[in-house]
């Protein structure tokens, strides 16, 4: 079986949680609104995701096991699935072998099922949600390479995540 989950799996956007041993340099915003996309800060918040979901890291290990494929399809919310670091703790997590770890795989905007199913998360017909580079949203900020997020992104985490109310990762 081939499951595909077809973006926004896992929501970075809001993840503002702030590391207690952790340092990182953050702004004044990412304080109040959760940290930006670098890739170090990527991997801070897909360990906080992931240590909050093991039913479903569970689950899909299991899934994996009996043999089955597994693809990741990103999307405008967890874009930060671009970093190859943050695609290798999930596969970590899910304590496959090598051999299981090649049923995994992360496309980026799309995929294709079986040669004949184009599979995409969509968020690229939304003049809010696309991506001017889907396939590879990766740019150089001030000091250091990060993701560039789509207007609705940003929307939510200055907006949403200033309300803080409906999200488990804030503090």
């Amino acid at each position: 079986v081939e499951l595909i989950l077809a973006g926004d799996i896992f929501d970075f956007d809001g993840v503002n949680q702030l590391p207690t041993k952790q340092k990182f340099s953050m702004s004044w915003v990412e304080k109040k609104r959760g940290m930006n996309t670098e890739e170090r800060k990527s991997r801070y918040k897909m360990k906080l995701i992931l240590q909050d979901h093991p039913v479903f890291i569970r689950s899909l290990r299991n899934f994996i096991k009996k043999g089955n494929r597994l693809i990741f399809i990103i999307g405008n919310h967890d874009l930060e699935l671009h970093w190859h670091s943050v695609q290798k703790m999930i596969l970590r997590v899910l304590s496959l072998t090598p051999e299981e770890k090649k049923q995994v795989r992360f496309n980026n905007w799309f995929y294709v099922s079986n040669k004949d199913t184009l599979i995409e998360h969509g968020n690229q017909h939304d003049s809010h949600s696309n991506c001017q580079n889907p396939i590879n949203p990766k740019i150089e900020g001030l000091q250091k390479q990060r993701i560039r997020l789509p207007f609705g992104c940003i929307a939510n985490r200055y907006l949403i995540n200033g309300m803080g109310l409906f999200n488990p990762h804030v503090d």
